[in-house]
């Protein structure tokens, strides 16, 4: 009730202030755009009312008119910001805080805990984002795939973290594995981790090569959190591997095949508890276009 008198008062002051001016900017409330990347150019990032041409309904969104992705500038729906390291900022329903020696987010049990993002029925076609976590203990990329190939983008096929939109089946955006260390060559590590010619894991074909793989321990894994070395920030690679380089993380960019106003789906994923193997995550940024 709060949050929705705070949506009417601004509202007010919106209206207020269009009529009193006698303008009607494109992305106000009297007069909202069709989406980010229709608010003009040189506007500042901040909240804009966007039209869901769907029901003919607005909502008040954050576009990003400065962030370069996909080759685009500008004009990006901020749709997931979440920021541990920010004392405000808090676990998402369903996850599990974790305390040390990282504020970060993992799952509570085995299998995969999900939370969604909603687009507000908002169309795009491009997603852009960033997902910076740490390994715990020893999570195998996609070794879960490998030991079970009839498993489907629904089941748990990574140790990692799932970006998808839709439901049954759930369409791919992207993937970020999680490898146990990068030596040796076995169904344990990245495909990016060029250690010899004899690496036997298998990528599920269902996400292509729309994915980051990486791993917080470079050389035998031990019972810890790896807090030294973050995940898919494109940094802290060895000798033997190429994944700093593949898809260049941090940043992801996806084209989807066709435009959709489905919800976006996070789910942290590993075939075993999290006393075993976990991905603990401190940042997720998702934009989309």
């Amino acid at each position: 009730m709060e949050t929705y008198k705070r949506a009417q008062s601004q509202e007010l002051r919106e209206i207020i202030s269009e009529m009193s001016s006698g303008r009607l900017p494109l992305g106000t409330f009297l007069n909202p755009a069709p989406s980010c990347k229709l608010v003009p150019e040189g506007s500042s990032s901040g909240n804009y009312w966007i039209q869901n041409v769907g029901t003919g309904y607005a909502s008040l969104e954050y576009c990003d008119m400065s962030r370069r992705c996909c080759n685009s500038t500008g004009g990006w729906m901020r749709v997931a910001n979440l920021d541990m390291t920010d004392p405000t900022h808090h676990c998402p329903t369903g996850f599990r805080k974790i305390t040390t020696p990282k504020r970060t987010c993992g799952r509570p049990g085995g299998g995969c805990s999900s939370t969604t993002y909603a687009v507000d029925g908002i169309s795009y076609s491009r997603v852009c984002g960033k997902v910076k976590a740490y390994q715990s203990y020893s999570p195998e990329a996609f070794s879960p795939y490998y030991n079970n190939r009839a498993r489907t983008i629904d089941d748990v096929y990574v140790d990692g973290v799932s970006l998808t939109h839709s439901q049954n089946p759930r369409k791919h955006i992207w993937t970020f594995a999680n490898a146990v260390y990068e030596i040796y060559s076995n169904q344990n590590v990245c495909p990016c981790t060029k250690t010899d010619t004899r690496y036997t894991g298998v990528v599920p074909p269902f996400i292509g090569n729309d994915y980051f793989c990486d791993t917080g321990s470079r050389y035998a894994v031990t019972n810890q959190f790896y807090s030294e070395d973050p995940l898919w920030d494109g940094a802290g690679c060895g000798g033997t591997s190429t994944c700093c380089q593949f898809n260049n993380p941090p940043w992801f960019c996806k084209q989807l095949s066709q435009p959709t106003t489905d919800n976006i789906e996070l789910r942290i994923c590993s075939d075993q508890g999290w006393g075993n193997e976990d991905i603990a995550i401190e940042q997720i940024e998702i934009f989309v276009q």
